[in-house]
């Protein structure tokens, strides 16, 4: 009896432990039945520590910033690596199509998609400013022309004064082959009233080639004749003013100065004027 005892105890230890170390957790159902459940399991995970870095957006002045990286400097050694700026984003529109991957396609479609008309002024001191100008016009059939300007101006109270240089090429169907061009020019103003000035000027030009045999280039207003002239100037507004002159314009067919009537707009921008 007592064996018998012993060994029931022995079985139910064991039973336990099994039951224990099992995976089933056993559920008596109202029906009286018996169903093994899953025990849920707890699963401990040692995952190493992220290092997360926070995003900081670049405004427009960074991404400006990064593209003058991208500027060509002129007094460097010409680097052929050198990226191309992504949205043109260069200081002269003449260098625009050395950095455009579409300028043969664009030179196809149109000869006057590469012209362009800039200038530059750079103030010395509150009296006189130095400026710089480019211009490239192209005219189907007719011609084209390519011309930079440079020069200086002074002005003091109602006296005013500028001079300057300017040389290019020129063609047109009677010199298919680019020839040269250049010359000066000096213009000066007096404010007589408040809104009364007077202003003359003159300039001399030189063409390559037989002028007086190229009708072309004297009709073209866009081109540099030799003239000289002058005008009264009735101011509207505190920028704008309406001139009216005269302007003798060398021509070379009869070798005189001719006479041509002016209407034009005038203005200032600092100590630079505008006009004929």
């Amino acid at each position: 009896m007592k064996r018998s005892l012993l060994i029931c105890l022995l079985l139910l230890c064991v039973t336990s432990c099994l039951w224990a170390q099992t995976d089933l957790t056993w559920i008596r159902t109202k029906e009286g039945k018996i169903v093994a459940v899953p025990k849920r399991a707890v699963f401990h995970l040692n995952l190493p520590k992220t290092i997360f870095k926070s995003y900081t957006p670049s405004d427009r002045h960074i991404i400006e910033a990064k593209l003058r990286e991208f500027t060509p400097n002129l007094t460097a050694p010409i680097q052929f690596e050198q990226e191309r700026p992504m949205d043109m984003m260069i200081l002269s529109e003449a260098y625009r199509p050395f950095f455009n991957p579409y300028t043969p396609m664009l030179w196809a479609v149109s000869p006057m998609a590469l012209d362009f008309n800039e200038i530059s002024i750079l103030p010395l001191n509150e009296q006189a400013s130095f400026f710089a100008s480019g211009q490239q016009y192209t005219w189907p059939g007719v011609g084209g022309l390519t011309r930079m300007n440079v020069g200086t101006t002074w002005q003091n109270d109602r006296v005013s004064f500028s001079v300057s240089g300017f040389g290019g090429r020129y063609y047109t169907p009677f010199n298919p082959s680019p020839m040269l061009m250049g010359g000066f020019r000096a213009t000066a103003g007096y404010e007589l009233t408040d809104w009364l000035g007077v202003r003359g000027w003159g300039q001399y030009v030189f063409y390559e080639g037989d002028e007086k045999r190229n009708p072309h280039m004297l009709l073209n207003p866009f081109y540099n004749h030799t003239s000289v002239g002058g005008a009264f100037e009735f101011k509207i507004q505190e920028d704008f003013r309406i001139g009216v002159g005269v302007n003798y314009e060398y021509n070379p067919f009869n070798g005189r100065m001719s006479p041509q009537l002016l209407l034009f707009p005038a203005g200032r921008i600092g100590s630079f004027q505008i006009g004929p």
